[in-house]
């Protein structure tokens, strides 16, 4: 086995004691893979407003072939169909799918089990963490969401105030069950123990969860989605994600050639964002739902239609909604054979809001991703997978990733990469892909068409004005914009990573 220094390696994650662990990892003589999954448990323990093992993982891996690893999970099926769930409440709880890809991933790619990546993120729950600048400002702003439950404020608030920066999070159940998993493999989260500790939990506060919605639970592995844009091959998730939006929006700019779409064509490039946006709002959903295929959705014709309608300006204007904060984490890895991009969330901070104490997992609420439309294909129903803001990202050249990225963003994800690949292509270096200023339409929660701007983004604000478009004024590096971690791979195979400012991330390129 090489030794960690005398090969190449790289990662990125908003956290810099989930980065730490997948460094170990790989000293451990690990993979990328290996060193993504250390830094995934890790981040469940450390950034809880925004992952969970309550939650769920899309990855995509690169071997020399790009596959999507979908783990996103299920509707119970006692969830009554078009009947849309009240978004922060057990309704909107789906099958949490993150353990599943982790074990997935590591039984097809790593080279460690998963039970080293669990066991050292137990003893982070166990021994305890500071609070991340990003936690205190969550537990600050959804104050009412932590003190509501009583799960969530024996962690968060263990002596009836609410803990800030600096404190030290503890959290003792949560440990048990990653020492669980760790012992007994992830078949005891859906077939064992933990998930009946679980689901009769959740059974308390009127969750519709059972274990034979655990029990049905399998984790995807399939081709990525694909086209070759300005040279390189974009790779992402197919349906249920809305990774083709970042597709659309990239084939958009090709075609329309635009030149500044980060400057004076900012307008230009908003409107894209819209269209495609409106693209997935209305078509997509679980597979077996959708009336129009994925890989229709990128083709030349769909396109074509995508950019007629940006030019026109089709879209109709909504009126502002509240800048949205964290819900998900993207970690990025490579080394000399693998590149890997994971994304795991719990959608809305905190997710639904609900932290099951047997078992100290915080629940994600992706059931809030339907449609309340029931004439939707994306409508509420028993065991479907709702559609899914996840979206991982590498960009090839051949056979080997030349960029692999992932962002915080919900509906904006696929946006924030535009910019980041938009830089990228342009020659910037990964950090300043990462750290330069944004702007969304929409907000990262609710979508919409305003146009959020980071006050330092002077040249999108100039061209927005002049184009009369309605803006709303973000602070400089404000997580209302997401927050990215990519890693840049020169042809000659130096590695250069970068963790975004926004974060509370660190990045290492050896």
């Amino acid at each position: 086995m090489p030794q960690p220094d005398a090969r190449s390696f790289a990662i990125a994650t908003p956290h810099r004691l989930a980065t730490q662990s997948g460094e170990a990892a790989f000293a451990a003589g690990g993979n990328a893979v290996d060193a993504a999954l250390a830094a995934a448990c890790a981040l469940t323990v450390v950034y809880p407003h925004m992952c969970a093992v309550g939650g769920d993982v899309m990855a995509l891996v690169h071997d020399g072939a790009a596959h999507a690893v979908n783990g996103s999970g299920r509707a119970p099926r006692a969830a009554p169909a078009g009947k849309y769930p009240v978004p922060r409440s057990v309704d909107a709880i789906t099958v949490p799918g993150a353990v599943s890809a982790w074990q997935t991933m590591a039984e097809r790619w790593g080279i460690r089990p998963l039970a080293a990546a669990l066991k050292e993120a137990a003893e982070l729950a166990r021994g305890g963490v500071p609070i991340a600048r990003s936690l205190a400002g969550a537990l600050e702003d959804d104050q009412q969401v932590v003190t509501a439950d009583a799960g969530l404020s024996k962690v968060f608030a263990p002596e009836g105030r609410l803990l800030g920066q600096s404190d030290r999070l503890v959290q003792e159940p949560l440990a048990g069950t990653l020492e669980r998993l760790a012992s007994a493999g992830a078949e005891d989260f859906y077939l064992g123990g933990t998930g009946r500790m679980l689901v009769a939990g959740l059974a308390g506060l009127g969750c519709a969860l059972t274990m034979e919605d655990l029990a049905l639970h399998r984790t995807d592995i399939e081709p990525a989605l694909h086209r070759s844009v300005f040279g390189r091959d974009l790779l992402t998730m197919g349906a249920n994600s809305q990774g083709f939006c970042l597709i659309q929006i990239m084939a958009g700019v090709e075609r329309m050639r635009l030149d500044d779409p980060l400057g004076k064509q900012a307008p230009v490039l908003a409107a894209l964002f819209r269209e495609s946006m409106a693209d997935r709002d209305a078509l997509l959903a679980d597979p077996a739902a959708m009336t129009v295929a994925v890989d229709a959705l990128v083709a030349d014709d769909r396109i074509c239609e995508l950019v007629d309608r940006a030019r026109a300006g089709a879209a109709v204007r909504s009126e502002a909604w509240p800048a949205a904060r964290g819900d998900t984490v993207g970690i990025v890895a490579v080394d000399d054979r693998l590149a890997v991009s994971l994304i795991q969330s719990v959608w809305d901070t905190f997710g639904a809001g609900v932290l099951e104490p047997s078992t100290g997992i915080i629940c994600h609420n992706r059931g809030a991703c339907f449609s309340p439309d029931p004439a939707s294909p994306n409508a509420f129903g028993p065991s479907k997978r709702p559609l899914h803001t996840l979206m991982p990202l590498m960009a090839a050249a051949g056979d080997r990733p030349s960029w692999v990225a992932g962002t915080m963003g919900g509906h904006a994800q696929a946006q924030i990469h535009a910019q980041l690949l938009l830089r990228h292509v342009s020659g910037s270096d990964a950090y300043t892909a990462v750290a330069s200023p944004r702007f969304v339409t929409g907000s990262l929660d609710t979508g919409g068409t305003e146009v959020y701007v980071e006050e330092d983004f002077q040249a999108a604000l100039t061209a927005f004005a002049t184009a009369g478009e309605r803006t709303v004024a973000l602070p400089i590096r404000s997580e209302a914009v997401g927050h990215a971690q990519a890693i840049a791979v020169a042809a000659d195979g130096t590695l250069d990573a970068a963790s975004d400012p926004r974060s509370d991330g660190r990045a290492v390129a050896r």
